[in-house]
């Protein structure tokens, strides 16, 4: 072997060696950034259902701030970077107190200490009518319509205290007891939420206020959207028919922000 076959040798462990070290340092990068850091600060979410009409229709794909309510420690009860509290008109993900497997979407409009109440398509807070008209939709006559806020309709899932033993009757029995209704208070580290499509929503006027501990984030853009096909379209058979999927696609709501309405 000539020398210069030795050099070219040496090089090319060299090479192979800085390459591999490289290859090492990306792959711990990406391991922290998308499998550490990413779950603390920004999670994408599909809108599946109407609820949040017209802020957000079904096959919007929004973006969820992880951190912007702070960032609880693993295996800690210790939150850090807590600057912004939940506040009323935040847009949030969370996990409901009814269905522990799903992520729920809602818009804050009472935080601890408030006294909410309804009364027909008008929701009062701390004894003031609430200005939303400019995102809050009723539907007439819709066969989801409630009545007066309270009673909840699932009081199962309402923790068994004091506080909350007058909304665990039955609707009926409730009604009896205070005819013109009873505004709520909500509960310390507990927040209110329902949905901007009014009368076609499961929130918390059905099973109750969201702990503070279950939520996941505040939505502040819609990264994509897509108006959701028929299932004879889903799978487009010939090609010219992608071209349907493709007017499909809302290009005026993409980087659409989500607006908090305080």
């Amino acid at each position: 072997m000539s020398d210069n076959d030795t050099q070219l040798s040496k090089w090319q462990k060299f090479r192979k060696t800085v390459v591999w070290e490289y290859a090492q340092v990306i792959v711990v990068a990406l391991i922290l950034v998308f499998g550490f850091i990413r779950p603390f600060v920004v999670e994408a979410f599909k809108i599946p259902s109407g609820s949040m009409e017209d802020t957000l229709l079904v096959g919007d794909r929004i973006l969820v701030c992880k951190f912007i309510y702070g960032i609880t420690i693993p295996g800690t009860n210790i939150k850090v970077l807590d600057f912004h509290k939940p506040a009323r008109g935040d847009v949030f993900v969370f996990i409901p107190p009814h269905d522990r497997e799903r992520n729920f979407i809602k818009r804050i409009v009472a935080v601890e200490g408030d006294m909410i109440e309804t009364r027909g398509n008008t929701l009062y807070v701390n004894g003031e009518a609430v200005d939303d008209k400019y995102y809050a939709k009723h539907v007439t006559f819709d066969h989801f319509r409630r009545g007066d806020f309270p009673p909840f309709r699932q009081p199962e899932y309402l923790p068994d205290t004091e506080e909350f033993s007058d909304y665990t009757l039955t609707s009926s029995q409730f009604k009896r007891k205070f005819p013109d209704g009873k505004p709520f208070k909500v509960p310390k580290d507990k927040v209110f939420a329902m949905g901007d499509n009014r009368d076609q929503s499961s929130d918390s006027r059905s099973w109750g206020p969201v702990d503070v501990s279950d939520i996941k984030g505040q939505a502040f853009m819609v990264y994509w959207s897509f108006a959701v096909p028929p299932a004879s379209d889903a799978h487009p058979a010939k090609i010219w028919e992608v071209w349907k999927l493709i007017g499909k696609v809302r290009f005026k709501r993409i980087g659409k922000l989500i607006h908090a309405h305080p």
